[in-house]
């Protein structure tokens, strides 16, 4: 992974743009510090994919573990029967 300043970034986006189309992320400081990483689409929306699956499944998990022991006992067919009865209403 390259770092650069934002004045390397703002002098030169094209040169910067090519280093992260071929695939290294690049790291845009401002005063010495990390503040934007720039890197491919592709990359950057497999990252978001994964951290909204990672979101999503420690938001499952949390129900579950609030969830009446009843309702995780409920089958199926249960399940399916409540619901027809519901649509019959």
């Amino acid at each position: 992974m390259q770092t650069v300043t934002s004045a390397k970034v703002q002098a030169s986006f094209g040169e910067v743009a090519d280093i992260a189309k071929g695939g290294e992320p690049v790291t845009v400081t401002q005063y010495g510090r990390p503040t934007l990483l720039i890197m491919r689409y592709q990359d950057g929306m497999e990252a978001l994919r994964a951290a909204s699956a990672s979101r999503m499944g420690r938001w499952l998990e949390a129900r579950e573990k609030d969830a009446p022991q009843a309702a995780r006992e409920v089958s199926l067919e249960a399940l399916n029967a409540l619901i027809d009865a519901e649509r019959e209403k």
